[in-house]
């Protein structure tokens, strides 16, 4: 079973950020290598975003590299078995979720059994259902299919004013709200976090605030 970690939309290489990234890289085992999917930003952007990444990994240790969406399934399944960890950067949630859908990564992803972390949007779409804030599309809050690491649901750079919206969609479902700074971390059946996170479950919300032990 892979390892999740969500990440509430934070630089994950500066400040508390990198601690979790720090464990992440840890739990991924030694000279771990990192697939970096930026598929949320327009190429050109991808391409320098990927850069940054592969600079920041490598300061700490690893070795990463980017896939595209245009790469297929064989060049996917290939860099798989030889990384120890997936990072979906944040970016466009629609934009993303398309290429993850029809690039056929979404299925290979589901039975991949390394450490996955997502930062923003790409851990909006780690759960089986992602929930949208309004956009172009959508006047409230909606929910679209996700990659189905998991069945409970996160809402990154939550704050109190999303209350409304998050606790309505939480009606039949487990939520969690994943402030900037913060981190929720999956594995095992077991749950830990980093920060103040928030769970909403059937309209109630609980506080989460034990600070992670690194």
């Amino acid at each position: 079973m892979a390892i999740l970690y969500f990440l509430g939309g934070h630089d994950p290489f500066l400040d508390d950020g990198v601690r979790i990234t720090v464990r992440a890289l840890r739990e991924a085992g030694d000279d771990p290598h990192v697939l970096l999917l930026p598929w949320g930003l327009e190429r050109r952007a991808a391409e320098r975003k990927a850069a940054e990444l592969e600079s920041a990994f490598r300061d700490l240790g690893a070795t990463a590299e980017p896939a595209w969406p245009d790469d297929g399934v064989e060049e996917f399944a290939k860099i798989l078995r030889k990384s120890d960890m997936v990072f979906l950067a944040d970016g466009d949630a629609r934009m993303m979720q398309k290429a993850l859908r029809f690039s056929g990564m979404k299925k290979l992803l589901q039975d991949y059994q390394g450490v996955v972390m997502g930062d923003g949007a790409g851990a909006l779409l780690m759960p089986m259902l992602a929930l949208l804030p309004p956009d172009a599309y959508s006047s409230t809050y909606h929910m679209i299919l996700g990659l189905n690491l998991v069945d409970f649901s996160v809402v990154p750079r939550y704050t109190r004013e999303l209350d409304q919206y998050v606790i309505e969609a939480s009606a039949g479902r487990t939520l969690f709200g994943i402030p900037e700074g913060s981190a929720l971390m999956y594995g095992a059946g077991i749950l830990s976090h980093s920060g103040p996170v928030h769970m909403f479950k059937h309209g109630k919300r609980t506080i989460l605030n034990d600070e992670m032990l690194v």
